[in-house]
């Protein structure tokens, strides 16, 4: 879609072939959108957060502490259960996004259809 509008035609002519985009203001100012935009941004936000905090959490702890070194099982340190651990939280949050992306999809789906934009026609 971005390339369509970076090469658009300068004539009206040529500007008068191609399909009406929609009304991105008015689709920015409805409600279906702000709600899509407020759920987005309550998983979003939080998510992003716990992600880069424990991410950043851990080369701390290792680097400043001594609290992951004791033992958990024989040789393996308390760090190694941490960091399989920030891969494990990874695939969890990577899953949950993927079910909560299509929920998404489906909003702007709706927002765009009150527009009477059917993406088809306008590729």
């Amino acid at each position: 879609m971005v390339e369509k509008i970076a090469s658009r035609p300068k004539t009206r002519k040529a500007r008068a072939e191609l399909p009406d985009l929609p009304n991105y203001k008015a689709i920015e100012e409805s409600q279906n959108f702000k709600a899509l935009m407020k759920k987005k941004k309550r998983f979003l936000i939080p998510s992003t957060i716990l992600f880069l905090g424990l991410y950043i959490l851990f080369p701390l702890i290792i680097s400043y502490t001594n609290v992951l070194n004791s033992s958990f099982i024989g040789d393996i340190s308390w760090s190694w259960v941490y960091a399989l651990g920030l891969f494990v939280m990874t695939w969890i949050l990577v899953t949950i996004y993927m079910k909560k992306a299509a929920e998404f999809d489906g909003m702007a789906t709706e927002t765009l259809k009150e527009f009477n934009y059917k993406e088809e026609e306008n590729l």
